[in-house]
């Protein structure tokens, strides 16, 4: 049974709570309000964006090895029928790995770009032609001119050199 005097240090202690929890979530801001963080995050975007780089102000894609997938998945940006290729075996003591990517419509051509996300988060980039009969080929880390292979798993994202439209994403892993 609740009596005055069990509610009142009941009471005192949760006010109490309350200021605590308000001073110090309050003591130590960044000095920016929300609409000035909102414009900061979207004109960064819009910087990222802008390069025409691809993958850049779009969320990055990570190849899950246990399924031979990414995640999120990429859906093509490029019509087309994409395959891709890469080491569907774990990598063991290899210093160079290929990397393909064909048009099985055979109907696209072109300048494209595959990009490589190593293990610790850095990137390399090279070009290559598309020929619409045949598997483009590129080694990495050779054509990047890249560290050499680590452990870990690898994200590849092929796009479009044109239009910075994404193709598809594959990867590897080395151990």
């Amino acid at each position: 049974m609740l009596t005055t005097t069990t509610r009142l240090p009941r009471t005192v202690v949760l006010c109490g709570a309350a200021l605590l929890l308000a001073t110090t979530a309050c003591a130590e801001g960044h000095g920016k309000s929300p609409m000035e963080l909102s414009e900061m995050i979207a004109e960064s975007v819009r910087d990222s964006a802008d390069t025409r780089m691809p993958g850049l102000g779009v969320a990055e894609a990570h190849f899950e090895p246990d399924g031979f997938s990414c995640d999120p998945a990429v859906d093509p940006e490029v019509p087309g029928l994409w395959r891709s290729h890469a080491p569907r075996e774990t990598v063991m003591d290899e210093a160079s790995v290929e990397l393909g990517l064909i048009d099985a419509d055979h109907e696209r051509s072109g300048t494209v770009f595959a990009t490589v996300t190593d293990p610790e988060g850095g990137t390399a980039t090279a070009e290559a032609e598309l020929a619409s009969d045949e598997w483009t080929g590129l080694v990495y880390p050779d054509d990047f001119d890249a560290a050499p292979l680590r452990t870990g798993v690898y994200t590849v994202i092929w796009s479009d050199a044109a239009e910075g439209a994404r193709i598809t994403c594959d990867g590897f892993e080395v151990d």
